[in-house]
Formats: C-alpha cells, structure tokens, sequence
C-alpha cells in the first residue's frame, strides 16, 4: 500500500510538471495562441491574404492635410471703402439784418430860469435817461437872491401853506400874486448877497421851514440847452415847458 501510495503521489507531481511546462510558467515551454503565433512570425509586414487568387490592391498613401492659413480680420478703417472727395462749400456769409434807422440829433434851450428852475429842469432831464446832453450858460451877476418857498399852484394851497409856517414862528411873508412862474410862491426874504440869503435860509430850517429855497433875482438867470435824438427830445421838452410856466423855449443848433 505504500508503494502505492508514493506512485500516485509521483504521478500527481509528474502531471503537474508537464502542466507547468505547457503552460510556459517555468519559461521554456512554447506559447499557445493567435496572438503568441503572429508575434512569433518573421517579417509580418510582408504577409498579403489573397482573396480569389488575386491579391488586394494597396489603398493610397494617407496624404496630410493641407495647412488651413487663417486671414487676420481687416482693420475697421480698412474694411470701409474709401469715401469719395466732397468739394469744398464755400461759406455762406450770415444775412446783415438792417441797421435801424436813427433819429436825427436835435437841440432845445430853455432862458430865463433862475437857479432854482434850472436845478429843477437837470434833474427832470437826468431822470429821463442818459440820451440827452444838458449845457447851462449863466448871465450876468444877479441882483438879489430871494428866499422862498415854490408856487403851490393855487391861492387856497399858498394860503394854507402860509398859515402852516407862521406857525412854526414866521411872519415875514406874503403870497406872490403876480401872473407867471412864480405865482402864488411865498416869499420869506429878498437879500443884497449870497450869503445873507443862505444865513436866512438856515435860520428858517431851524424853525422847521423845510421847503424853502434860495433863487436869483435880475439879471443873475440861466440857459439851459438839451441834446438828443429829435423824437425823445420832442417829448421831453413837451414834459418840461408843462412844469416850468412861464419860461421861453428856443431852438438851438443840434
């Protein structure tokens, strides 16, 4: 029984040998296999399976594809065609509008005021705007300078301003009568000298005599000539004989 035993143990390794070998793990053993078989071929390249007796014809040699060259996109400026030269436009000249018509220069002279009718018609001319020219030309010296309150327009408004001043302690005084720009002013003192007549004058402002004034007498008067466009001028002057009764109005040179 044991020599039997050792023979099938023998026999046991013996097949395991032979498997090793044919199945190539000891490395000597020859590979099984399509793929063992083609490796093992020599020059594989070379081999040409025949279809029908004729042999296949070779495809064409692969041809690389050409190069694809890619344009640069062309410059906004450059894409646009060119603009065709314009002519130059000669410059229109702006229309004039006409220049309006001006009226022509004038001239009015108004004589015999006193200082305080010429003070009066420059501020009524100062007042009117700045388009007229005033001249004034004094005469010779005056004769007396008179201290007065102006012409309140009617008898009943001198008396009441008389009655008004005596009040505040005047009674030198009278009411002018006498047809003409000084009609129904009260006088309050005729003076020899300039400066006897503004003593006076002080001396009533102090009493409150607040609208008296001093004013040349004889032959101490003024001309007073004003310039300007004859249209305005025309109205002004229209204005100005209204508030100054009694005084001459000339012409004058413009």
């Amino acid at each position: 029984m044991a020599s039997l035993r050792v023979a099938v143990i023998a026999l046991f390794f013996a097949n395991l040998l032979a498997l090793a070998i044919w199945k190539g793990w000891l490395g000597g053993g020859v590979p099984h296999g399509e793929p063992e078989r083609l490796s093992n071929q020599l020059n594989p390249e070379k081999i040409r399976l025949v279809v029908d007796g004729r042999l296949p014809v070779a495809p064409p040699p692969a041809v690389a594809p050409e190069p694809v060259v890619v344009a640069a996109a062309p410059a906004a400026d450059a894409a646009k065609p060119a603009a065709a030269p314009v002519a130059p436009v000669a410059p229109v000249a702006p229309a004039v509008a006409p220049a309006a018509e001006t009226a022509p220069p004038a001239c009015v002279a108004f004589g015999g005021l006193s200082a305080e009718q010429a003070a009066e018609l420059s501020a009524r001319i100062a007042k009117a705007g700045s388009g007229f020219r005033l001249t004034e030309n004094r005469g010779g010296a005056p004769s007396s300078w008179w201290v007065h309150i102006p012409s309140q327009g009617s008898k009943d408004a001198a008396e009441r301003k008389a009655a008004e001043v005596r009040r505040l302690g005047v009674d030198d005084l009278f009411v002018v009568q006498d047809a003409g720009p000084t009609q129904f002013a009260i006088s309050l003192g005729l003076f020899k000298n300039e400066a006897a007549a503004a003593r006076h004058l002080a001396l009533l402002r102090d009493k409150g005599v607040r609208s008296a004034q001093v004013a040349t007498r004889g032959s101490g008067t003024t001309r007073v000539e004003v310039r300007g466009p004859s249209d305005s001028l025309a109205s002004l002057a229209s204005d100005l004989s209204e508030h100054l009764r009694g005084v001459s109005r000339l012409e004058c040179a413009p």
